[in-house]
C-alpha cells in the first residue's frame, strides 16, 4: 500500500547507524535511493552480532525498503550520474564522516546547482563541528559521552561497558535528522528553497540527558533522578517471578490501590504525601508492598491497575516482551522473504493512522542500479553498458 510519503524520493550516501534516517524515510513509503561504492558497498551487510542467511540483521533492518545503486563517486563521471539523481530527488542524505560527499566535489552548493530546493542532510557522530568533528566514532560512543553509559566493573575490577544498552545516540540522531528533514522539505516545496541540516548523534545523546543536564545547568545538583529509594513509585516483583512498575505516588492514586485491595490501613499517617518524594525511605511500606505484590501474578496485578485505575504496568526483557498482549495487539511487523535471509519478521514503524506501507527487503548490492538509471533517469541500455564497462557503475 501506499505509505505517508508516497512521492518523496531521497538519495542516501551512508554507513551503519545512519541508514536508519532512510529507513525511516522508506518505512512510511519514500522512495529511497541508496547509493553505494562499486566495489565494497555498504559493509553494514557483514557487521554486528546477528546474521541471517549470512547478512547482518543490522543490514535487514536498516536498509529495507531501499534501492540500491552502485556507482564510483571518484570518477567525474560518477559524480555527474549521482547529481542526475538529485534533480529528481527531494532530499540527499549524507550518513557518513563530515565532508564525506564535498571530498567527492558534492557539497552543498553543488547539490543547490542541480536542484536548489534539496534538503541535504548530513547524520553523523558528532556534527559538522567543533572539535570532535573528525574523531573516529560509533555505537555506544555517543551515550558514553553524554553520560547515559557511565562504567561498571567487571568482577576482575575491570571498567566496562554496561550490558543491555539500548544505543540512545544513534537511535535518538535518526529520529531527529527524520523530523529535521520532513520539516525541512515542507518549507522547500513551499518555498522552493532548500537546506543543509547538521544532525549529530552525540547531540541527540545529549538531548535525552536533557533532563538531568537542566538540573545541572540551573544549580539543582543532587535533586531527582535517583528512584532507588522509592517506595510508590518503584519496581515490585510477582507471584509468578516477574516485575511490575508501581506509580501510585499521587495520593489519589494511592487511595484507589489500597481500597482496591481492601488495605485501607495502609492509609493510616501516610495522607497528603508529597509527589515528588514517591514515599522515599519508607521502609515499612516497602517492606508491605513488596509482601502484597508477591500475592498475585504480573498479569493479574496490571489487570487491577487497568480496573482499579491505578498508574503501574508490566516490567520486561525482551524476551518477555514478545508475550505480552499489548505488545501483540500495537507492534507492526514488516514481513517479507529475503533472497539470502529467507523469511523475515521484523519490528516495524510504531506511526500508526494512515496507509502503512510495506517496505521490501533490504537490497544486495548494486541490485537496483539498471532500474533507476534507466526508469528513473532515462539512460538507454547503450549508455548503461558503458558506464559499467568503465566502472562507473556496478
Amino acid at each position: 500500500m501506499p505509505g505517508l510519503l508516497e512521492g518523496l524520493r531521497a538519495v542516501e550516501v551512508a554507513l551503519l547507524a545512519p541508514n536508519m534516517l532512510g529507513m525511516h524515510l522508506a518505512d512510511l513509503g519514500a522512495d529511497v535511493v541508496k547509493v553505494e561504492d562499486v566495489e565494497r558497498g555498504d559493509y553494514t551487510r557483514a557487521v554486528g552480532f546477528a546474521h541471517a542467511g549470512r547478512v547482518s540483521l543490522l543490514h535487514l533492518r536498516w536498509n529495507r525498503g531501499k534501492r540500491s545503486v552502485a556507482i564510483d563517486l571518484r570518477a567525474a563521471a560518477g559524480v555527474e550520474l549521482f547529481l542526475d539523481l538529485v534533480r529528481v530527488s527531494e532530499v540527499v542524505i549524507e550518513g557518513q564522516r563530515p565532508g564525506a560527499l564535498a571530498r567527492r566535489g558534492l557539497d552543498f552548493d553543488t547539490l543547490r546547482g542541480a536542484n536548489p530546493a534539496v534538503v541535504l542532510c548530513s547524520l553523523s557522530g558528532f556534527g559538522q563541528t567543533g572539535p570532535y568533528r573528525d574523531l573516529a566514532t560509533h555505537g555506544v560512543a555517543y551515550d558514553a559521552y553524554a553520560g547515559l553509559l557511565p562504567p561498571v566493573h567487571t568482577d576482575d575490577g575491570y571498567p566496562s561497558i554496561p550490558s543491555g544498552q539500548v544505543d540512545v545516540g544513534i537511535q535518538a540522531g535518526a529520529l531527529y535528522a527524520t523530523v529535521a528533514v520532513l520539516a525541512a522539505v515542507m518549507r522547500a516545496r513551499a518555498t522552493g528553497t532548500g537546506v543543509h541540516l547538521d544532525v549529530a548523534q552525540a547531540d541527540a545523546a545529549v538531548a535525552w540527558q536533557g533532563g538531568r543536564l537542566d538540573l545541572l545547568l540551573n544549580g539543582l545538583t543532587g535533586r531527582g533522578g535517583d528512584l532507588r529509594q522509592s517506595v510508590r513509585y518503584q519496581y515490585y516483583g510477582t507471584s509468578d517471578g516477574h516485575f511490575v512498575l508501581f506509580q501510585a505516588t499521587e495520593q489519589h492514586f494511592f487511595e484507589r490501590f489500597c481500597q482496591a485491595i481492601g488495605r485501607a490501613d495502609l492509609l493510616e499517617g501516610r495522607t497528603g504525601a508529597d509527589v515528588g518524594e514517591h514515599a522515599a525511605g519508607d521502609v515499612v511500606l516497602r517492606r508491605e508492598l513488596a509482601t502484597i505484590f508477591a500475592t498475585r501474578t504480573q498479569a493479574e496485578w496490571v489487570q487491577l491497575f487497568v480496573e482499579a485505575d491505578v498508574p503501574g504496568g508490566p516490567v520486561h526483557d525482551a524476551l518477555s516482551l514478545l508475550d505480552d498482549p499489548q505488545f501483540t495487539a500495537r507492534t507492526a511487523f514488516v514481513e517479507h522473504d529475503h533472497p539470502l535471509a529467507g523469511r523475515l519478521r521484523l519490528v516495524g514503524t510504531p506511526i500508526c493512522g494512515g496507509e502503512r506501507s510495506a517496505p521490501g527487503p533490504a537490497p544486495a548490492h548494486g541490485q537496483d542500479t539498471d532500474e533507476v538509471l534507466g526508469d528513473l533517469l532515462g539512460y538507454d541500455a547503450a549508455t548503461i553498458a558503458v558506464l559499467r564497462e568503465r566502472g562507473i557503475i556496478a
